[in-house]
């Protein structure tokens, strides 16, 4: 089983799943934070321009996310040991890519992975723009 655990950073209202599988119980996470967002915040949601009026759970996690909160309405609550970047759960054994690294905003191996390529991505963009 693997477990997912968030707190919705606007009100402190905590969000805990439980799946078979990491994609399950992320895509859960994502359900029922959505569904809190939608019903408690829906004010400053219509406030917001970046924001559509309802939020479909797909958007907690769209295009880049931020680092340490799922696009700023869901983060890893702070007394858990989760990845601050996809909410895994380190509390159980098996997963090799999925130790925790790091010691301000823990993420996960594979998280840290993807910074670093997003990282170097990034910077080879901006060398070659720089040489154009």
């Amino acid at each position: 089983m693997v477990q997912h655990r968030f707190e919705c950073v606007h009100c402190g209202y905590r969000i805990r799943v439980t799946g078979e599988d990491c994609e399950a119980a992320r895509q859960d996470a994502r359900e029922r934070g959505a569904a809190h967002v939608n019903e408690m915040h829906e004010d400053r949601l219509a406030r917001d321009p970046d924001w559509p009026d309802e939020l479909a759970p797909d958007d907690l996690l769209a295009d880049d996310a931020a680092f340490g909160s799922l696009r700023g309405w869901l983060g890893p609550a702070d007394d858990l040991l989760v990845c601050a970047d996809c909410g895994y759960y380190f509390g159980h054994e098996g997963d090799d890519d999925r130790a925790p690294v790091g010691e301000q905003g823990l993420v996960c191996e594979a998280c840290y992975a993807r910074r670093v390529r997003d990282r170097d991505d990034s910077m080879a963009d901006a060398i070659d723009d720089f040489f154009r």
